[in-house]
C-alpha cells in the first residue's frame, strides 16, 4: 500500500448575517473513503498475517515474525484511534461552529431590538445616544461589536433617566438583562468554537503522523510479502494484496493506440 498524507478536510468561510468570518465544517459521520480503505487493508493484512501459520512461516523467514506483526498491529490500533478521534473532534466543532452562530444571530438582534427603540425615543438627545453608543452605525466587527453591545445594555440599564424613559416602552430591568445575556452567550460560544477548531486541528495533526506511520510500515511489509509469498498467490490474496497476473484493458490496448499516434505524426498534411 501506497503511503501518503491523508486527505484534509475542506471548509469554507461563511459570513453571520455578513457580519463575522466563521469557519463552517460540515460534521463527518465516519471517516473519509481513502482513509478507510487504508485502515482496512493494514488490518486485513496483519491480523491474517498474525492468524494464519502457513503465512507466518514464509513471512517468518523474511523477518516478519510475532514481535514485528505486533509493531504493525499497534500502528495500525493507533492510526485507528486517531481517526476516530479526528472525526469526533470535527464533529465537534461542526455543532460549535452552529452554536456561535445562532448566538451571535441573537446578540445581534437583541441590540438592534433596543437600538431601534432608544433612538426613536432619544431622537432629539444626542447626549442620550452617546451614552448609550448609539451615535454611530451598529459595529460589524465581533470584538467591536460586543464591546458596545455590553455598554448599550449596561448604560440602558444604570442611567436613572434612559432607563426610566426605556421602561415605558417595554425595556424593564428583566428586559434590559436578558439581552445583555444573549451578548455574553455570544461571547462564550464564539471562545468554544475557537477551543473547537484548535481540537479539531490538533487531531487531525495527531492522525496524520500516525497514519503515515502505518502507511511506512505497510508499504514495506506488502513488498517484503510479495517476495515471501510469491509462490503462494493465493496467501499473498489472504492478506488483500492481490497480485496481477495480466494486463488491464487499457494496458493491452496502449502499444497499438502508441502505434497509431506514431502512424498519425508521420502521415503528410492533407492538401487543400
Amino acid at each position: 500500500m501506497a503511503a501518503g498524507e491523508p486527505d484534509r478536510p475542506v471548509r469554507s468561510t461563511k459570513g453571520v448575517a455578513g457580519v463575522i468570518i466563521l469557519e463552517e465544517e460540515k460534521t463527518m459521520s465516519k471517516p473519509k473513503k481513502g482513509i478507510a480503505v487504508r485502515l482496512n487493508a493494514a488490518d486485513v493484512a496483519i491480523s491474517n498475517a498474525k492468524g494464519d501459520a502457513e503465512i507466518g512461516q514464509y513471512l517468518g523467514a523474511f523477518g516478519y515474525q510475532t514481535p514485528q506483526l505486533s509493531e504493525g498491529m499497534a500502528l495500525y490500533e493507533a492510526a485507528d484511534g486517531a481517526v476516530k478521534k479526528q472525526v469526533a473532534a470535527e464533529g465537534d466543532q461542526g455543532e460549535a461552529s452552529k452554536r456561535a452562530q445562532n448566538a451571535e444571530k441573537a446578540a445581534r438582534k437583541a441590540y438592534q431590538d433596543l437600538a431601534k427603540v432608544a433612538r426613536a425615543i432619544f431622537s432629539k438627545d444626542k447626549a442620550a445616544l452617546s451614552v448609550l453608543g448609539l451615535d454611530r452605525p451598529m459595529p460589524k466587527a465581533m470584538p467591536l461589536f460586543l464591546t458596545m453591545a455590553t455598554a448599550l445594555f449596561d448604560n440602558a440599564s444604570h442611567d436613572p433617566d434612559i432607563a426610566k424613559a426605556l421602561g415605558t416602552r417595554g425595556y424593564d430591568a428583566k428586559r434590559l438583562a436578558a439581552g445583555r445575556a444573549k451578548v455574553v452567550e455570544m461571547s462564550a460560544a464564539m471562545q468554544a468554537h475557537q477551543s473547537a477548531i484548535g481540537a479539531s486541528q490538533q487531531a487531525t495533526e495527531e492522525q496524520d503522523a500516525v497514519l503515515k506511520a502505518m502507511d511506512a510500515w505497510m508499504s514495506e511489509f506488502v513488498k517484503i510479502a510479495k517476495v515471501a509469498l510469491g509462490p503462494k498467490p493465493q496467501l499473498l490474496e489472504k492478506l488483500g494484496i492481490l497480485k496481477r497476473n495480466t494486463k488491464t484493458k487499457a494496458q493491452r490496448k496502449a502499444p497499438a493506440k502508441a502505434a497509431a499516434t506514431r502512424k498519425a505524426k508521420k502521415a503528410p498534411p492533407a492538401k487543400a
